[in-house]
């Protein structure tokens, strides 16, 4: 960590979202959201957005309260902005799932004011973070490669946090708007929104991520040459005229910027392969080996996005591609990761100092992978359930795929947990024990 301070808030990060998961995948299970049948109703809304912010955006935000002053081997810029993100990205989450539900067709008494407020809590989070990072980010220029994914990831939140502040007013006020403006935010503007949020924000943010820690925890080069450079251009690119494209009403460009889009994803699968086959740790860890199965999804999403690109649209096949995409491909790479991160937090909290003092006991010995697997594993298992489901218009199987995935995430919760709150009672060997292993 080369002397860099913990974060003090990122394991509450980490909980809000693993709770915020399970609230979504409870939720989808309930029956009451109807993706297959209206996207756009209040239930919907609200599992989307515990997934995309409570979940995703939360546990990304919190890993890069701590990655992004590692990555620069500088201290974060201040720890107190750190809480306030959190506190009113969670407020203002509360806030609008409470607005979605007072959305005509919810449960809730109608309340207008809510949505806009909880959405422009969020947005203030979304500022604090922003600035916060870009101070760290701006110390350690010139940047690497996943310092500049990461940097265009935080620019594409601001720009969807925004966008979804616009939204929300369109929804509640639509009288600020002229009718040609209500049909362009309902249509390519709510596009423009998706794909800033899961192309923009977390898959570019995931990629530089997952590039600094996969190499790391498995003694790989960091150092990606042309391949991560042209795969982040590419990338980066795409998004950026598909974006401006949506909003522009450009179609033809937009088809072209989706094929850079998949062209670039495509090279950087190429290129985690090439990292994975270059590593000096033989044995891999939980994280690492099962890290590839998100970066499998991402391939299928590579290959049915071709697909769907060629032959048009087919069915509910989209609506399958972006519970994939966020459940499979970011979902699953961000709960692998984090089986390696919150142990080697509480590693470096409990134990980082007394190393030379005693026998102190390694990070992989805070955790039990030959217990743990099967949480992981049922949850890989039921989100390719659950998108065959959409994909083949099953709600049932859906739901019944969404209840099993809320079970394999109280065991994944479960080990996160014990990982950071080790038996006080050490083993025969002198290492304390997960809790449950006794």
């Amino acid at each position: 960590m080369r002397g860099v301070r913990l974060s003090r808030w990122s394991m509450s990060y980490f909980a809000v979202a693993v709770v915020s998961l399970l609230l979504a995948e409870v939720l989808w299970a309930s029956g009451l959201p109807s993706p297959l049948h209206d996207i756009g109703e209040p239930w919907v809304l609200a599992g989307v957005h515990l997934t995309t912010i409570g979940f995703l955006t939360l546990l990304m935000l919190g890993a890069l309260h701590q990655f992004v002053p590692v990555l620069t081997e500088t201290e974060l810029a201040s720890q107190s902005w750190s809480g306030v993100t959190l506190i009113a990205v969670t407020a203002g989450l509360a806030g609008m799932v409470a607005g979605f539900l007072a959305l005509p067709g919810g449960t809730l008494p109608s309340m207008a004011w809510l949505l806009p407020v909880g959405g422009s809590w969020v947005v203030l989070g979304v500022v604090a973070a922003v600035i916060n990072l870009g101070v760290t980010l701006k110390r350690a220029w010139p940047w690497a490669l996943p310092a500049w994914l990461v940097a265009t990831g935080l620019a594409y939140l601001l720009l969807t946090v925004l966008a979804g502040l616009l939204l929300a007013l369109s929804l509640v006020v639509p009288g600020l708007f002229s009718g040609h403006q209500l049909s362009v935010m309902g249509g390519r503007g709510l596009a423009a929104h998706v794909l800033g949020g899961v192309g923009g924000w977390l898959t570019l943010t995931a990629m530089g991520v997952s590039y600094k820690l996969l190499a790391m925890f498995t003694l790989s080069d960091e150092h990606r040459g042309v391949a991560g450079w042209t795969a982040y251009v590419a990338t980066a690119i795409g998004i950026s005229a598909a974006w401006l494209a949506r909003w522009m009403g450009l179609n033809r460009v937009a088809e072209i910027a989706w094929v850079l889009i998949l062209s670039g994803l495509a090279l950087y699968l190429w290129d985690m392969r090439a990292l994975y086959r270059s590593r000096k740790r033989r044995q891999l860890e939980l994280n690492a080996r099962y890290g590839a199965i998100p970066l499998g999804f991402l391939g299928v999403l590579i290959a049915a996005g071709a697909a769907v690109r060629f032959a048009g649209g087919l069915g509910h096949l989209d609506l399958a591609l972006i519970f994939l995409a966020l459940y499979g491909w970011l979902g699953g790479l961000a709960l692998t990761q984090l089986y390696k991160i919150v142990p080697f937090l509480t590693w470096l909290n409990q134990f980082g100092n007394q190393m030379g003092q005693g026998r102190v006991p390694r990070v992989q010995e805070l955790v039990d992978e030959s217990r743990d697997r099967f949480g992981y594993l049922g949850y890989f298992s039921a989100v390719l359930m659950a998108s065959v489901s959409l994909a083949a218009g099953w709600g049932t199987g859906f739901r019944l795929a969404e209840a099993l995935s809320a079970l394999a995430t109280v065991d994944i919760a479960r080990a996160l947990y014990q990982a950071a709150h080790p038996l006080p009672n050490p083993s025969p060997s002198g290492a304390p024990q997960p809790r449950g292993t006794h």
